[in-house]
């Protein structure tokens, strides 16, 4: 019989038109009566036209503007400024990097927290978990939480009107969710009879794949010209409420593979810092497939991330493919014996991975003839 922990959803989530209006409400409910601000500048702007000044009032000077990444150090600082202020509860505000901070500092202070994306970059709202980076900007770690998120609040125009980028970085983060549950599931649970918890994560991770080869191209549309639709709905729920669904009942078997370690790997270059995390795994995804020789899924998304302006290659991401040095420090990082390309079936060397990177690289050559 398999142990699983399972942590499937925050305590209480919402989405909607006016969703934020109903903050006051939420916080009553929750007995919070002392709240610590933790947003992004560009976030905090984006929300006003939809937030409530009561909440505004209450946080008083309570209130941090985060920059640069989510590191150790930050998580400290923030932490102990809420221990000293008796804070009830955090309000996040903004893309991964202000929710990861909000979340891993509420933990460390043993209090609340109350997640509001700006953005659908990935599923940081709905997961109990940080991804950690050194000042620099390279992968360090993530850390998973004991405990669920208090809240999660969506208001949909906010994200409708936010640069088209993070909603591409979403959907290409979270199209992960299938292809890394897949190998994580194949390699795992050979021959086993899947426990009721996994088959809930697989389910989740299938509706994100669904979702996204359906609905992205006009959910697209729709951002591109700032406005709420169904099908823009429909993906902004993908990325975080089934997206963050697979890790909450796969735990182990619904995290991260091969396409997320191609993402860390990408990080020693300071060329791929110039995109965002969802971005550089949606290359990471056909990294992965070119590994597995899964040719008719690699075709078929190599035709969607043309529609979708998707990166395919490592000559999109701006990388010198040809350099020797960049090469081989990319390969060298995605082969540490604690990445997660590991727990796939396939065995994977530096040749191999080399080969599967020049694969890519001349699908573009034959794409672009």
């Amino acid at each position: 019989m398999s142990n699983a922990i399972v942590k499937g959803a925050p305590g209480h989530y919402r989405i909607g038109e006016g969703t934020l209006k109903e903050l006051s409400l939420h916080l009553s409910d929750l007995n919070i009566k002392n709240i610590h601000i933790v947003c992004g500048k560009r976030a905090w702007n984006a929300v006003q036209p939809y937030w409530p000044e009561e909440i505004t009032e209450l946080a008083g000077t309570n209130f941090t503007t985060v920059e640069g990444h989510c590191t150790l150090a930050t998580i400290d600082s923030i932490s102990e400024d809420l221990i000293n202020t008796s804070a009830d509860a955090v309000i996040g505000i903004g893309g991964g990097t202000a929710l990861d901070i909000a979340k891993a500092s509420a933990v460390k202070a043993g209090i609340k927290s109350i997640l509001i994306p700006s953005i659908a970059s990935t599923c940081s709202a709905w997961t109990p978990l940080s991804v950690f980076y050194d000042e620099n900007g390279s992968f360090t770690h993530y850390t998973e939480y004991p405990v669920a998120n208090t809240l999660v609040l969506v208001e949909p125009a906010v994200i409708a009107e936010a640069p088209i980028q993070y909603l591409r970085a979403g959907i290409g983060d979270t199209l992960a969710k299938y292809y890394e549950a897949d190998a994580l599931v194949s390699s795992l649970y050979k021959d086993r009879e899947h426990p009721v918890w996994l088959k809930v994560s697989q389910f989740s991770a299938a509706i994100c794949r669904d979702v996204l080869l359906k609905d992205s191209t006009a959910a697209i549309e729709a951002a591109l010209n700032n406005t709420v639709s169904e099908e823009l709905t429909r993906v902004i729920e993908a990325i975080i409420v089934t997206g963050g669904m697979v890790g909450g009942f796969g735990g182990k078997a619904g995290r991260i593979a091969g396409a997320h370690t191609i993402h860390n790997a990408l990080t020693v270059t300071k060329e791929a810092r110039n995109f965002l995390h969802g971005e550089l795994v949606s290359y990471g995804i056909l990294v992965q497939l070119a590994l597995e020789g899964k040719n008719d899924e690699l075709n078929k998304l190599l035709d969607l991330y043309e529609e979708w302006s998707f990166p395919a290659s490592l000559k999109q991401l701006g990388i010198n493919y040809k350099n020797q040095e960049t090469l081989e420090k990319i390969i060298d990082r995605a082969l540490l014996p604690q990445e997660s390309i590991h727990f796939m079936d396939t065995i994977v060397t530096s040749e191999s991975l080399l080969e599967a990177i020049r694969k890519l690289e001349n699908y573009e050559s034959i794409i672009n003839a």
